[in-house]
């Protein structure tokens, strides 16, 4: 699969996230979708703790692409601003669009070792914030992003392209929800942008 990097669309007022244009059609399900999730094949989660209400969707579209599906299901509101969420929990589906089952395969669903996550353009700079960027405070969280199980090499790439996405660049991983030996190979993470020497304000 071939990732675009966005483009920030900066103006007056909140930095709007890009949507990659093969993101375009993906949506938030049906009702009836809703109903038949369980027919769709499930590739992930992802939960924004706060955006702009605008940023919500744009950033939900471009999380299902990257995880290989075509809709997503708020399953929780973390909070609003005027009845719209900055902040929900999210699971990503690959549906079928004619008959609302789920798609045979998925990159995600299972391992697969000769499956390789690709940094984007913008996301080789991203790393592990460090100790020095935390005690000295020059760091501001922006998410959390969870890595569904995936190859153990996956994981950093995985990591700096949706911090990158985010408009961070750095991230802290705060949970390993599964291994294989001693490797991770699905956790949760902190999304942060830390202010350095390569990088504008």
């Amino acid at each position: 699969m071939t990732v675009i990097a966005s483009t920030a669309l900066v103006g007056c007022g909140t930095r709007k996230i890009a949507v990659f244009p093969e993101a375009k059609t993906i949506k938030a399900m049906t009702p009836q979708e809703v109903t038949r999730k369980s027919e769709c094949q499930f590739v992930g989660t992802h939960t924004i703790t706060k955006a702009h209400p605008n940023n919500v969707s744009r950033e939900l579209k471009n999380v299902t692409y990257q995880k290989g599906g075509n809709r997503y299901f708020i399953s929780k509101v973390l909070s609003t601003i005027k009845s719209k969420p900055t902040g929900v929990v999210a699971e990503l589906y690959s549906c079928d669009l004619t008959t609302g089952e789920g798609t045979p395969s998925s990159p995600t669903a299972t391992i697969n070792d000769n499956s390789r996550t690709t940094l984007i353009p913008g996301a080789h700079a991203v790393r592990a914030i460090s100790f020095a960027e935390i005690e000295n405070n020059l760091c501001k969280v922006l998410g959390t992003y969870t890595v569904p199980k995936t190859h153990p090499k996956n994981i950093e790439p995985e990591l700096a392209n949706q911090s990158y996405m985010m408009g961070g660049n750095r991230y802290h991983i705060t949970k390993i929800i599964s291994t294989r030996g001693s490797q991770p190979t699905s956790v949760i993470a902190d999304v942060y942008r830390c202010k350095h020497q390569s990088v504008h304000f």
